[in-house]
């Protein structure tokens, strides 16, 4: 009997920005002048990602009782939400922002809304929760 096995962290790997967006950068978004909210937009998505900075570093200090120190979450806001229509230019900002977040890309993962309730469908739920709760940024798209 065959049994395919792919662990769950390769799946995770392979959630990166379409091919498509792999030079695009906020210095390359040419928003609408009619649209000033689209401006907006990558201003709040650059300090977004400014503010996730790079994951703190190890101290190795422990708490109380042996336990790891904790470490603060980062202040501001913990997501950003995108609306708009079609061709605006969502998936740019969104894979933008994916290359402007200073974390590796292991820690980084770029998905639609299909490929994440598939990767559901593949590990349950709660895998992917474990899975994805170590990284500093998912980033959904649309379809």
């Amino acid at each position: 009997a065959r049994e395919p096995r792919v662990p769950p962290e390769r799946l995770v790997a392979e959630l990166v920005p379409p091919p498509r967006f792999d030079a695009v950068r906020f210095s390359t978004y040419v928003p609408d002048p009619k649209q000033p909210s689209q401006s907006e937009a990558v201003r709040e998505l650059s300090a977004f990602a400014a503010s996730l900075g790079a994951a703190p570093a190890a101290t190795g200090k422990r708490g109380w009782f042996g336990r790891k120190a904790r470490t603060e979450a980062p202040a501001g806001p913990r997501g950003v939400y995108l609306d708009g229509g079609y061709g605006v230019g969502k998936t740019h900002l969104l894979a933008s922002l994916w290359h402007a977040t200073d974390a590796p890309p292991e820690k980084k993962a770029f998905g639609t809304f299909v490929e994440l309730t598939n990767l559901v469908g593949a590990l349950g739920f709660q895998q992917t929760v474990a899975t994805l709760s170590g990284h500093r940024l998912l980033c959904i798209d649309e379809f």
